[in-house]
Protein backbone atom coordinates (compact mmCIF):
# COMPACT_ATOMS: atom_id res chain seq x y z
CA UNK A 1 0.00 0.00 0.00
CA UNK A 2 2.67 2.51 -1.33
CA UNK A 3 4.76 4.69 1.51
CA UNK A 4 3.37 1.39 3.84
CA UNK A 5 6.44 0.06 2.32
CA UNK A 6 8.99 2.07 3.80
CA UNK A 7 9.99 -0.34 6.59
CA UNK A 8 11.00 -2.97 3.89
CA UNK A 9 13.09 -0.39 1.90
CA UNK A 10 14.78 1.22 5.10
CA UNK A 11 15.90 -2.40 6.66
CA UNK A 12 17.34 -3.33 3.08
CA UNK A 13 19.56 -0.53 3.01
CA UNK A 14 20.44 -1.14 6.67
CA UNK A 15 21.53 -4.48 6.05
CA UNK A 16 23.36 -3.29 2.83
CA UNK A 17 25.07 -0.54 4.81
CA UNK A 18 25.81 -3.44 7.71
CA UNK A 19 27.24 -6.01 5.38
CA UNK A 20 29.75 -3.25 4.20
CA UNK A 21 27.87 -2.73 0.64
CA UNK A 22 26.46 0.57 -0.87
CA UNK A 23 22.90 1.39 0.41
CA UNK A 24 22.38 4.27 -2.32
CA UNK A 25 22.93 1.07 -4.69
CA UNK A 26 19.55 0.30 -4.62
CA UNK A 27 16.74 1.82 -6.09
CA UNK A 28 12.91 1.98 -6.60
CA UNK A 29 13.39 -1.24 -8.16
CA UNK A 30 14.16 -2.85 -5.61
CA UNK A 31 11.69 -0.94 -3.16
CA UNK A 32 9.19 -2.20 -5.74
CA UNK A 33 10.06 -6.24 -5.35
CA UNK A 34 11.04 -6.31 -1.48
CA UNK A 35 7.21 -7.08 -1.05
CA UNK A 36 6.64 -9.84 -3.25
CA UNK A 37 6.29 -12.98 -1.09
CA UNK A 38 8.80 -15.67 -1.55
CA UNK A 39 8.36 -19.66 -0.84
CA UNK A 40 10.18 -23.22 -0.55
CA UNK A 41 8.29 -26.11 -2.06
CA UNK A 42 7.71 -28.97 -0.03
CA UNK A 43 5.83 -30.43 2.74
CA UNK A 44 4.20 -27.37 4.95
CA UNK A 45 6.27 -29.19 8.26
CA UNK A 46 9.42 -29.08 6.02
CA UNK A 47 9.32 -25.81 4.98
CA UNK A 48 8.72 -22.97 8.30
CA UNK A 49 7.89 -23.89 11.78
CA UNK A 50 4.88 -21.73 11.74
CA UNK A 51 5.35 -20.30 15.19
CA UNK A 52 8.74 -19.01 14.73
CA UNK A 53 10.48 -15.98 13.03
CA UNK A 54 14.33 -16.66 12.72
CA UNK A 55 16.62 -13.56 12.57
CA UNK A 56 19.07 -12.92 9.56
CA UNK A 57 22.13 -12.39 11.17
CA UNK A 58 25.03 -9.59 9.75
CA UNK A 59 27.67 -8.40 11.73
CA UNK A 60 26.00 -9.71 14.86
CA UNK A 61 22.86 -7.84 14.39
CA UNK A 62 19.76 -9.83 13.82
CA UNK A 63 17.26 -8.76 11.35
CA UNK A 64 13.41 -9.60 11.49
CA UNK A 65 10.93 -8.38 8.94
CA UNK A 66 8.15 -8.42 10.84
CA UNK A 67 5.56 -7.23 8.24
CA UNK A 68 2.11 -7.89 9.77
CA UNK A 69 3.06 -10.91 12.02
CA UNK A 70 1.17 -10.62 15.09
CA UNK A 71 2.15 -12.84 18.13
CA UNK A 72 4.62 -15.11 16.24
CA UNK A 73 7.05 -12.36 16.67
CA UNK A 74 6.72 -12.41 20.51
CA UNK A 75 9.82 -15.02 21.18
CA UNK A 76 11.34 -12.72 18.94
CA UNK A 77 10.91 -9.37 20.97
CA UNK A 78 11.41 -11.21 24.11
CA UNK A 79 14.58 -12.58 23.06
CA UNK A 80 15.95 -9.15 21.86
CA UNK A 81 17.99 -7.17 24.01
CA UNK A 82 17.40 -3.91 21.76
CA UNK A 83 14.69 -3.58 19.48
CA UNK A 84 14.74 -0.91 16.21
CA UNK A 85 11.28 -0.98 14.29
CA UNK A 86 11.21 0.32 10.83
CA UNK A 87 8.23 1.80 9.51
CA UNK A 88 6.56 4.46 7.90
CA UNK A 89 4.13 6.82 10.31
CA UNK A 90 1.33 9.04 9.59
CA UNK A 91 3.31 11.99 12.03
CA UNK A 92 4.63 14.15 13.34
CA UNK A 93 5.81 16.05 10.43
CA UNK A 94 5.17 15.98 6.90
CA UNK A 95 5.45 13.60 4.60
CA UNK A 96 9.24 12.65 3.87
CA UNK A 97 10.29 13.99 7.23
CA UNK A 98 12.20 11.20 9.34
CA UNK A 99 10.89 10.56 12.59
CA UNK A 100 12.99 8.84 15.25
CA UNK A 101 12.02 7.90 18.72
CA UNK A 102 13.62 6.17 21.67
CA UNK A 103 12.94 4.28 25.14
CA UNK A 104 10.11 6.75 26.52
CA UNK A 105 8.82 8.48 23.20
CA UNK A 106 7.92 5.11 21.63
CA UNK A 107 4.66 5.03 23.75
CA UNK A 108 3.64 8.48 22.30
CA UNK A 109 3.01 5.35 19.51
CA UNK A 110 -0.84 5.14 21.03
CA UNK A 111 -1.70 9.01 21.60
CA UNK A 112 -0.60 10.28 18.57
CA UNK A 113 -1.38 7.31 16.39
CA UNK A 114 1.94 7.39 14.03
CA UNK A 115 1.74 3.95 12.63
CA UNK A 116 -0.94 1.63 11.06
CA UNK A 117 1.07 -1.60 12.91
CA UNK A 118 1.23 0.28 15.97
CA UNK A 119 -1.60 -1.46 18.35
CA UNK A 120 0.29 -4.84 16.83
CA UNK A 121 3.61 -3.51 18.62
CA UNK A 122 2.45 -1.91 21.65
CA UNK A 123 0.90 -4.92 22.58
CA UNK A 124 3.50 -7.14 21.79
CA UNK A 125 5.42 -5.13 23.77
CA UNK A 126 3.30 -5.32 26.67
CA UNK A 127 2.96 -8.87 26.52
CA UNK A 128 7.12 -9.32 26.62
CA UNK A 129 6.89 -7.14 29.71
CA UNK A 130 4.16 -8.99 31.64
CA UNK A 131 6.57 -12.19 30.87
CA UNK A 132 9.62 -10.31 31.94
CA UNK A 133 11.55 -10.56 29.37
CA UNK A 134 11.35 -7.45 27.33
CA UNK A 135 14.29 -5.35 25.40
CA UNK A 136 16.14 -3.25 26.80
CA UNK A 137 15.85 -0.33 24.58
CA UNK A 138 13.07 0.03 22.04
CA UNK A 139 13.42 2.58 19.08
CA UNK A 140 11.36 2.99 15.98
CA UNK A 141 13.03 5.17 12.74
CA UNK A 142 10.26 6.01 10.23
CA UNK A 143 9.06 8.16 7.58
CA UNK A 144 5.83 10.21 7.83
CA UNK A 145 4.25 8.72 4.40
CA UNK A 146 2.57 10.86 2.32
CA UNK A 147 0.29 8.14 0.75
CA UNK A 148 -1.05 4.78 1.78
CA UNK A 149 -2.98 3.79 -1.59
CA UNK A 150 -3.54 0.85 -2.97
CA UNK A 151 -0.41 -0.15 -5.12
CA UNK A 152 3.17 -0.60 -5.32
CA UNK A 153 6.15 2.03 -4.76
CA UNK A 154 6.84 4.32 -2.55
CA UNK A 155 5.92 8.46 -3.14
CA UNK A 156 8.69 10.71 -4.50
CA UNK A 157 8.95 12.27 -1.61
CA UNK A 158 9.32 9.32 0.98
CA UNK A 159 12.08 7.61 -1.34
CA UNK A 160 13.97 10.77 -1.53
CA UNK A 161 14.25 10.40 2.27
CA UNK A 162 15.15 6.92 2.70
CA UNK A 163 18.78 7.71 3.00
CA UNK A 164 18.73 10.29 5.67
CA UNK A 165 16.68 7.45 7.49
CA UNK A 166 19.07 4.69 6.55
CA UNK A 167 21.50 6.72 8.47
CA UNK A 168 19.40 7.48 11.65
CA UNK A 169 19.05 3.70 11.76
CA UNK A 170 22.86 3.03 11.20
CA UNK A 171 23.80 5.23 13.43
CA UNK A 172 21.48 3.90 16.62
CA UNK A 173 22.65 -0.14 15.64
CA UNK A 174 26.34 1.39 15.79
CA UNK A 175 25.79 3.13 19.18
CA UNK A 176 23.89 -0.40 20.53
CA UNK A 177 26.72 -1.75 19.56
CA UNK A 178 29.69 -0.94 20.71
Amino acid sequence: MGDDGTGLAILARLKTKLAGGNPAGLDAADDENSWRPTAKRGPVDQVADPGTIAPEIINGVGFVNGGTSGLELLDTIRDAERLLVLDSVTGPGQPGDVVVLVGDQVPRLVKSKLSPHQVGLLDLLAAAQLTGHSPDTVAVVGIVAQSAELGVGLSPVVADALVPATEQAARLVADWTR
